[in-house]
């Protein structure tokens, strides 16, 4: 999971959601958006995790939407995949 940028011609950031699966390459979730919150990219989360089901892990870096409050608390919901950042920190869920 992490983000892609880009700028619009009328000079308007956007940053896209992607959600990828490393093994088949299969992405559930591709959200353009102007701007991510923690709030946001749990949104995204819930709504992949309803469709297909829950990952055994999610890895992310340390960017801001993905270092938070709301999501430490999301990945301790008893469903909820160990969540690993890049740096190798991991949060796990009970």
């Amino acid at each position: 999971m992490d983000f892609v940028h880009d700028q619009l011609a009328t000079g308007s950031k956007l940053r896209i959601l992607t959600v990828i699966d490393t093994y088949s390459r299969f992405s559930p979730a591709v959200v353009p958006r102007f701007s991510f919150r923690a709030p946001d990219v749990i949104e995204v989360l819930d709504r992949v995790c309803g469709e297909i089901g829950y990952p055994a892990s999610i890895r992310v870096d340390q960017g801001s939407e993905f270092v938070s409050r709301d999501l430490d608390l999301w990945a301790e919901q008893p469903k909820a995949p160990a969540t690993r950042s890049v740096a190798g920190r991991l949060r796990r869920g009970t």
